[in-house]
């Protein structure tokens, strides 16, 4: 039997950005998917509306649950896990969208993994800066999110979130034993489940950019801006506690003593890059203490 593909789509009140979703999901090559929107607390009614004048495309791959308050992005994230069947997840945001062959090239990766290990497939991502006028988005720009190894590191994950939601498919199983999502948190959930979850299976690399990561920049805030952009504040909040978390873990969970350690190389590489103190460092490397090297290996 083929692998199915529940796709859980969370969204609140922006038809605009949520119909480009729909069409992102139905433009995939890979036709064994559902597809579960959660309306977390938005209007009932415009996602009716959507959603039926794609009924015939869907051909009963649709699932809509409707929260009449919002929850919250990982609860929403959860209720659609729980409401669905499948053998891999995709957590695909409403303002996200994905290349069409995303889903036929890695769940053939998730089907055969080159180590046993792998529970979970990454793709590269582009990402997308757009702008909102009036009721049509254009894109701005385009770039790679980021550059992966052919695994996802340990320590990068400890560093920062290396990748978004919607380049990230994943083995349901996992969930049996790393849990859901925190629904505690409003922000950073998607770090927080990835810490635990390279902390007990491997993620691979797929290095072609099928994964489609949107930003708004310049909307700080509304509905339309995204959460890294509108909420910068509330993610710094919650980047501390999720440290603290683990980090209260030491000695006997690893995880916390990559992050303190991280810690320390992110504040050198910014001092290395800074214009001034890094000069500085360099000068002082070559004429007073050579040990100190010129540039971060």
């Amino acid at each position: 039997m083929p692998s199915t593909v529940a796709i859980i789509t969370r969204t609140r009140n922006r038809p605009l950005l949520l119909q480009r979703a729909i069409q992102s999901v139905l433009r995939q090559n890979y036709p064994n998917w559902i597809h579960v929107i959660v309306n977390d607390g938005g209007d009932p009614q415009a996602v009716k509306t959507l959603v039926e004048s794609h009924d015939a495309a869907y051909a009963r791959r649709l699932i809509v649950i409707t929260h009449p308050n919002s929850l919250g992005m990982e609860a929403a994230s959860n209720a659609g896990i729980r409401a669905s069947q499948s053998d891999y997840l995709l957590i695909h945001d409403d303002d996200d969208s994905l290349e069409p062959d995303f889903l036929e090239k890695t769940v053939k990766y998730l089907d055969n993994p080159p180590w046993p290990q792998i529970s979970g497939v990454v793709s590269f991502t582009n990402r997308i800066d757009e702008i909102i006028d009036e009721n049509t988005v254009h894109e701005t720009g385009r770039s790679l999110f980021k550059k992966l190894g052919e695994c996802i590191r340990i320590d990068d994950v400890a560093l920062l979130n290396p990748f978004p939601p919607i380049s990230f498919l994943f083995a349901r199983k996992v969930l049996d034993e790393i849990g859901l999502y925190d629904d505690k948190l409003p922000v950073l959930g998607d770090w927080d489940f990835n810490l635990r979850f390279i902390m007990r299976y491997d993620i691979g690399v797929i290095k072609e950019p099928l994964a489609n990561y949107h930003h708004r920049p310049t909307i700080k805030q509304g509905q339309m801006g995204n959460s890294v952009h509108a909420q910068s504040d509330l993610h710094a909040f919650y980047d501390t506690l999720v440290r603290n978390r683990f980090l209260r873990m030491m000695p006997s969970n690893y995880i916390g003593m990559l992050m303190l350690q991280n810690r320390h190389i992110n504040l050198l590489e910014r001092l290395y890059k800074h214009p001034v103190i890094g000069r500085c460092i360099r000068l002082w490397s070559r004429w007073v203490n050579p040990s100190i090297p010129i540039n971060l290996p």
